[in-house]
């Protein structure tokens, strides 16, 4: 999908674009998750390599950041806007916002299929050294500002959407409780009656 969002804003644009290739490691610094269980409960989220775990009393670090499976389901990328933790499944980074922007770069992984670069094998993982050697042509920062304007809009749409979805689910479901439990009722008064008239003819 996220394939197709690239494809589409470059048409869109319709530019002759010049790009130039750098290494994963010229772009981001790569740093270890850690250990969330000496941390108290707070309101800063937690991230394994599944998405939240719990919420914290402490961060890791503060600003944009990708954070990429270290062990799991290696194409479950995350972009974080505002302060979290990780434990040691993810790798968080430190982006070269001199050379690219942070959404911008999230988006090219994304578009990476990071599973096969695989080095695991009853469970799925990736290195540093790997990560590190992985070449990615970037556009300059100009176009990756419109690059990043479209796909975000996307991404905003598509959220929204799936809110809309789920209100519909919940709507759904409260409209199934009040007609269950209008049913009920029903039942319930049945029976009242009828002991009613057991009552009364005994």
């Amino acid at each position: 999908m996220i394939g197709l969002y690239f494809g589409t804003a470059l048409f869109i644009m319709k530019e002759e674009i010049a790009v130039k290739e750098y290494y994963l490691s010229e772009l981001l610094e790569l740093k270890y998750g850690k250990d969330h269980k000496t941390l108290g409960n707070g309101t800063i989220p937690c991230y394994g390599s599944g998405g939240v775990i719990r919420y914290v009393n402490n961060s890791l670090y503060e600003k944009e950041s990708i954070l990429i499976p270290r062990k799991g389901s290696l194409n479950n990328l995350f972009f974080i806007n505002k302060p979290f933790w990780t434990v040691d499944t993810l790798f968080w980074s430190i982006i070269n916002e001199k050379i690219v922007l942070p959404r911008y770069l999230f988006y090219k992984l994304k578009n990476l299929n990071l599973s096969s670069f695989n080095e695991g094998s009853a469970v799925p993982s990736l290195t540093t050294k790997t990560l590190n050697k992985i070449s990615i042509k970037i556009h300059d920062l100009k176009l990756q500002e419109k690059i990043v304007s479209i796909l975000s809009l996307l991404d905003e749409k598509i959220e929204l959407n799936k809110k809309i979805n789920q209100n519909l689910k919940f709507q759904i479901s409260l409209n199934y409780l009040h007609q269950s439990l209008h049913s009920l009722i029903l039942v319930v008064n049945n029976l009242l009656i009828q002991l009613i008239f057991l009552f009364l003819f005994l």
